[in-house]
């Protein structure tokens, strides 16, 4: 990559671990992790994020369960209102796959690259099948820790949904070119998007290894054939970053306060375990030409771990297409773990 990530991600590393550093022995105010009578360490702080949506098949999914699932494994419920709309607290680790179960007994499916909206319906399990390359879902989810799709690969999917259902979309009053069903705010009333899904039956049927799908009218008739191969073109919906995009610190490619149309944005939060009263301020940089493409070029072949200051180490990093991960920790003089969540905004 151009800008040299490795570099800039051991930079930024070093940054936190400095600032980390600084508030252990005492310069920010803060005397280090307690350490209660019975001897135990104070337990780490969980940072949580909500994912809110609604689940529907057309009518509300009333009174059902969501499940949540982040890139660790980790689970979160939530009950759907009498409305179908819903919001999960889960332990922040983003991307995340969602499901729920309607009264008829059949799993619907979706994906939130962070927190903010994701909506549950069939046309979400469509488009997340189609990421999935039209293998089971279920095992999807089953393995989310491990086996995962990419956000690139969620919004193509929802492209080539939209594409397939551009003429009942129209019909409905939506514009199939602009309309990420994941995200897109609507309710259960009969209109946009929701008279989309009232227009349509999904069936899915999946083998060990496969799965096909057919969408037909309330009727029974085939409402459309599906085509692997429409064309996306002129679909110009993307994720829509949660950040604010308000740092204010300044590490040689802009403070993150004009950025320019047609680059990305970086932004770069850390989170502390094991110890309060640390905070570390947002990360934020701006006029980078590109991204990363693979988790291999975000975290350097392993270059990320060098010239880090003394006492301080990467354990892990991962990097899913937009968003990355670096757990980190310092030895000397105190024991702590951190993380530094890096989100790549195209501008």
């Amino acid at each position: 990559m151009s800008i040299g990530f490795a570099r800039l991600s051991r930079t930024l590393a070093a940054m936190a671990a400095a600032a980390l550093l600084l508030s252990a022995c005492g310069g920010g105010g803060d005397a280090g992790p307690s350490t209660p009578a019975g001897g135990n360490s104070t337990p780490a702080t969980v940072t949580t994020v909500d994912i809110s949506g609604l689940a529907a098949t057309g009518a509300a999914i009333p009174n059902a369960t969501v499940t949540a699932t982040n890139v660790r494994g980790e689970k979160a419920t939530a009950q759907t209102s009498s409305s179908g709309s819903y919001t999960v607290k889960i332990a922040d680790g983003a991307p995340y796959v969602l499901s729920v179960i309607d009264a008829a007994g059949k799993t619907w499916y979706s994906y939130a690259q962070g927190e903010g909206r994701a909506n549950i319906n069939p046309m979400t399990t469509l488009a997340l099948l189609q990421a999935n390359g039209n293998k089971p879902l279920s095992d999807l989810a089953a393995n989310w820790q491990t086996t995962r799709v990419t956000p690139d690969q969620v919004l193509n999917g929802a492209k080539l949904l939209n594409a397939n259902l551009a003429n009942v979309m129209a019909g409905k009053g939506v514009t199939a070119s602009s309309t990420n069903v994941f995200t897109a705010e609507f309710t259960a009333n009969g209109s946009g998007l929701d008279a989309v899904l009232d227009a349509m039956r999904v069936s899915i049927n999946c083998s060990s290894t496969s799965c096909t799908q057919s969408i037909s009218s309330p009727s029974g008739s085939a409402l459309i054939t599906w085509n692997a191969n429409a064309s996306t073109t002129g679909f110009t919906f993307s994720w829509t970053s949660t950040s604010s995009g308000s740092g204010t610190i300044d590490v040689g490619l802009g403070s993150c306060r004009a950025p320019q149309a047609g680059t990305y944005s970086l932004v770069v939060a850390t989170t502390v375990s094991g110890i309060g009263g640390v905070a570390i301020p947002e990360i934020c940089v701006d006029g980078l030409p590109s991204k990363p493409a693979t988790q291999s070029e975000f975290c350097g072949s392993g270059t990320v771990t060098q010239q880090l200051p003394p006492g301080v180490a990467i354990v892990s990093c991962t990097y899913d297409g937009t968003t990355g991960t670096i757990a980190a920790r310092i030895t000397t003089p105190l024991a702590i773990d951190y993380s530094l969540k890096y989100t790549f905004v195209k501008r």
